[in-house]
């Protein structure tokens, strides 16, 4: 299910980049709305490749547990970015209630992703077969 929502919005973020930016906030100045566009685009084929290595993560976790742990890594970073935001950047109260919401349930995927994770890789024979 990850991986999809992840696929989506890869897909959203190289095809319909114009429309993502804007959905932001005007912080950029003139003439940099297509650097901005070229760098949503290229954050669009990074989630793709990242939505393809969870999909595959997905069916093996055990052996793919250090893409687990990159997931699990990025879901907690975005928490505390979203908190730094509310705390330090002094939004307006209607987007702090939005990151809030988004900051409650990408903590929710990391906690869900610590407690199903793989603990040990599967116990392989004595003669290594």
């Amino acid at each position: 299910m990850i991986s999809a929502l992840q696929a989506v919005a890869g897909l959203m973020l190289l095809f319909a980049s114009s429309w993502v930016l804007s959905m932001g906030h005007p912080l950029l100045g003139f003439g940099g709305e297509a650097v901005a566009l070229a760098f949503i685009k290229a954050i669009g084929v990074s989630v793709l490749g990242f939505a393809y290595l969870t999909c595959v993560a997905a069916r093996d976790p055990v052996r793919y547990v250090a893409i687990i742990d990159t997931l699990i890594f990025l879901a907690l970073a975005a928490v505390v970015l979203n908190l730094y935001t509310i705390a330090y950047l002094h939004i307006s109260p209607y987007y702090t209630l939005y990151l809030m919401g988004r900051t409650v349930i990408q903590l929710a995927i990391g906690i869900a992703l610590i407690a199903l994770r793989p603990k040990r890789a599967a116990n392989v024979g004595k003669d290594g077969s």
